[in-house]
């Protein structure tokens, strides 16, 4: 019985994940050993983390969306396939179970984390099993075997080829941001800051909240940890290319095994340079964010673009929220998409995109009036971020001289997916409407002159891996087409790579070199959330300028403040204390900053504050390619040739 196997497997990744919940604590007390001469591969250590490691990490991610696979197989249709399950099953579960081990967290008044998380699940598990019991089993997995090694193998060479990255890091401040809001999401059981948290308050919203939903069951199985939020990309990545490869199957409905090597291969190049590139931080990328919302964007609107095509309007309302609810980039692409749609099919379906499109909107509104009655709650602030003002402040000034931006585009994937856009002769019709899509936006983020840095063309570079695997010639001699895109590849991973691999570690001993010393809610303290970085950055204050981050580190206040409040190893003597502002300075001691809110930072050894603050020579893994200039990013760049810049706002007589 198929159910019965169902009931095994679930048995064995309870077991699994239930005996190795501790892995993350373990590999925080191995923090040293990405310093050590060898962090890629530790003999040493070797089955414990290259073998146990992985096999709980990947026995996580797919628990936690298992409740919505069983749910979604045991209410599957005649005609769904597997990609139908995939997107359904996946939207089920990372909405649904962080939110309803927040709703029994509040009723049951006990912490919702380890073990009882785990059970948890597999109370939510039942329905589908239920469901499965009354009814023959779909056959949704037949002839799926390439498909589900693959999503095996991704997310697997992912986590070893760059398990420093995961394991070891030092947070950014995107990442402490991410750590934040999961252990917000866990302890207040609403992922969006309340009024008085501060800077923080802008992020999460209702329209950019489902990677922390991800982050958040990760976190409840391993516990507060860096590993443990950069896990969440894990799953993503892997049910993507479940997806991708339905779009690029033959005719004859068959996954083809070079299809399967030729994504997985780009996917595993694209996870590398988001990996290490797309960051505000002048040093480093955190996997934590933005690479993990990367694939929940795409896997919305490919799954927007199936039930569409399909004229499922109700599942596709469903599943888009994995890209609504994730980042405005989400309804850009889907209104592209319907441009494109209507553009190619010369406006004959009006009514189908029309409909779409009202659906669309009636998902975004929904959402922005869920932050407005969140607001007047009195339960979050208000955020300006992604505002509409803050969006046309961004497209106020343009340029159309950023070269650099078109390998942000064609590098993460291989450059030939990007290139066979030009093939339109050879492009059936939905490859032709991803082309018209994907090129509109490029342009769209292409033009503008700054904070644009590679993870913005993320949702770009992933669509013409759909158009090349669907191009006649490819799909005729798959095998070439895969050795052509091999080379591609290589060069892109050549052009990609950084000058280091070693994990960034300077964020986390500035921190563990902080003992914060006033009193604070064990549970969560907003006040010290809110005070604790701004002491810090009064103290290493941020740099806007290529010139200024000559002349001093640049501390991420917030991440620094997060890793002062880990555990510091024993061996760790504190440098800097946060105070009373009341409390007198002792001999030998120098504030740092002005006072905030009554708190002070101190250091009892000022020369060791100098050596921090002059700290120019922190390694950067960040590639050439890749790396944005400060004053382009902020804004602080004079227009000048050769990138002129032109402000929209003066030319139509605005300013």
């Amino acid at each position: 019985m198929k159910q019965f196997r169902y009931l095994v497997l679930l048995a064995i990744l309870v077991c699994i994940v239930w005996t190795g919940q501790d892995i993350a604590v373990t590999l925080a007390a191995k923090t040293a050993l990405a310093d050590g001469p060898s962090p890629y591969f530790i003999a040493q250590d070797a089955l414990f983390l290259y073998v146990w490691v992985p096999l709980v990490t990947l026995s996580a991610s797919a628990l936690l969306v298992a409740p919505g696979l069983l749910l979604a197989l045991g209410i599957a249709a005649p005609d769904d396939r597997f990609e139908h399950w995939l997107l359904k099953g996946f939207t089920f579960s990372l909405f649904g179970v962080p939110a309803a081990a927040a709703a029994v967290q509040a009723i049951s008044g006990l912490p919702l984390v380890g073990t009882a998380f785990i059970l948890l699940i597999v109370l939510l598990c039942l329905p589908g099993i239920a469901l499965l019991a009354n009814r023959p089993v779909p056959n949704i997995l037949q002839g799926r075997g390439w498909d589900v090694a693959g999503m095996i193998l991704l997310p697997l060479l992912v986590l070893l080829l760059m398990a420093p990255k995961f394991y070891w890091e030092a947070l950014n401040d995107d990442g402490a941001h991410s750590f934040l809001n999961a252990t917000l999401f866990i302890a207040r059981g609403l992922p969006f800051w309340p009024p008085e948290s501060g800077p923080l308050g802008g992020y999460p919203t209702p329209k950019m909240m489902a990677e922390v939903f991800l982050q958040t069951g990760f976190m409840r199985v391993f516990g507060p940890s860096e590993a443990a939020i950069r896990f969440a990309y894990l799953p993503g990545v892997s049910i993507l290319l479940g997806v991708m490869l339905a779009f690029v199957r033959s005719p004859n409905d068959r996954t083809d095994i070079w299809s399967v090597f030729g994504l997985s291969a780009a996917l595993l190049l694209f996870s590398f340079v988001m990996a290490f590139n797309p960051s505000y931080n002048p040093y480093f990328a955190d996997i934590a964010l933005p690479m993990t919302r990367e694939p929940l964007i795409v896997l919305g609107v490919l799954g927007f673009i199936l039930f569409f095509s399909e004229n499922r309007f109700g599942w596709m309302a469903v599943v888009s929220t994995l890209a609504l609810f994730t980042s405005p980039n989400g309804v850009l692409l889907i209104g592209f998409f319907l441009m494109a749609y209507l553009l190619l099919n010369r406006f004959q379906p009006i009514r189908q995109v029309i409909g779409a499109g009202l659906i669309t909107l009636g998902i975004v509104a929904l959402s922005s009036l869920i932050a407005l009655l969140l607001e007047r709650a009195g339960l979050t602030g208000s955020a300006s971020e992604f505002s509409t003002g803050a969006i046309l402040r961004r497209l106020r000034f343009v340029t159309i001289f950023d070269t650099q931006r078109i390998l942000f585009w064609l590098l993460p994937c291989g450059i030939l997916p990007g290139l066979t856009l030009l093939a339109w002769r050879w492009q059936d019709t939905l490859s032709r409407t991803l082309t018209l899509m994907t090129v509109t936006y490029v342009l769209f983020f292409y033009v503008q002159a700054y904070r644009i840095l590679p993870h913005h063309f993320a949702p770009a570079v992933l669509l013409p891996l759909i158009v090349f695997w669907r191009l006649r010639p490819v799909q005729a001699a798959p095998a070439p087409g895969f050795a052509m895109a091999l080379a591609g590849l290589a060069v892109s991973t050549w052009i990609s790579w950084p000058e280091t691999l070693r994990p960034f570690s300077v964020t986390r001993d500035l921190g563990h070199r902080i003992a914060i010393e006033t009193e604070a809610d064990p549970f969560f303290d907003l006040d010290e959330i809110r005070i604790t970085p701004e002491l810090i950055r009064g103290a290493f204050p941020p740099a806007w300028s290529e010139d200024k981050l000559q002349d001093q580190y640049v501390a991420g206040s917030v991440s620094v403040y997060v890793h002062a409040r880990m555990p510091t190893p024993a061996d760790i003597e504190a440098n800097y204390f946060v105070r009373m502002a009341s409390d007198p300075l002792v001999a030998g001691e120098t504030q740092l900053g002005d006072p905030v809110e009554g708190r002070v930072l101190v250091t009892d050894r000022l020369s060791v504050y100098e050596a921090d603050i002059q700290k120019t020579d922190a390694p950067i893994s960040i590639a050439q390619a890749y790396r944005v200039p400060f004053d382009r990013i902020f804004g602080r760049e004079v227009p000048a040739a050769p990138r002129q810049i032109w402000d929209v706002a003066k030319i139509v007589g605005l300013r």
